[in-house]
């Protein structure tokens, strides 16, 4: 089953305070947010994960690559989401059946929620002589959904072209007859963003799972 990972990792900080301040690389719990979103994409199993950080940023390019995976550089990271979503998709090889796309300002998501998601489609994929056109999305305990979200490769076509920040939301709307909500027992793992997220991650106000 060729089931790969993308981790949209590029974005500009802006809300934390921008160049001067990547929000990846704060650390919580000894490690960066980056690696504890690694940490969690680890304990499953993908054929590949490959991740889409800022041309310029060696750091995070020296995590990436510490972990095994593929560091895919953006270029633009101005561009937006839905440019980095782009080169992640571009980013994988023909045979990909599927994607599961990951943010990596989410370093409370749950592994339990992503072999969940695994699952799913590997069940989906034993019933079918060739892969079932899909998305796949978490829908959480408070009522949300969201990442992570798993695509067919019936939709790759689509997402290479994204741009702006929407990412794929208006692709998944379109296909609301593809779509399958994962349920998970966890409330959403919410994104550090601002300060203020970075000072509840840091004080134990959002949850955090395994």
């Amino acid at each position: 089953m060729g089931l790969y990972g993308i981790v949209l990792a590029s974005g500009q900080s802006v809300r934390m305070g921008g160049k001067d301040k990547p929000k990846l690389h704060l650390s919580w719990r000894g490690i960066s947010i980056l690696e504890h979103v690694l940490n969690k994409i680890s304990a499953a199993v993908f054929q590949s994960v490959n991740v889409v950080i800022p041309h310029h940023d060696a750091c995070l390019r020296g995590i990436v690559h510490d972990y095994g995976h593929t560091a895919i550089m953006n270029y633009s990271p101005e561009s937006g989401m839905g440019h980095s979503l782009s080169l992640g998709i571009r980013s994988l090889p023909i045979d990909a059946e599927a994607v599961i796309l990951f943010l990596g300002d989410q370093p409370t998501i749950s592994t339990t929620d992503i072999k969940a998601i695994r699952y799913v489609f590997q069940q989906m994929r034993a019933e079918h002589e060739y892969c079932p056109k899909a998305i796949i999305q978490m829908k959480y305990r408070d009522g949300k959904v969201g990442h992570p979200i798993l695509f067919s490769h019936h939709f790759f076509s689509e997402l290479s072209t994204v741009t702006g920040d929407k990412g794929g939301r208006d692709i998944i709307r379109a296909n609301f007859d593809f779509l399958i909500l994962c349920e998970s027992k966890h409330i959403y793992p919410e994104d550090i963003d601002t300060p203020l997220d970075y000072k509840k991650l840091l004080k134990g106000d959002i949850p955090s799972y395994e």
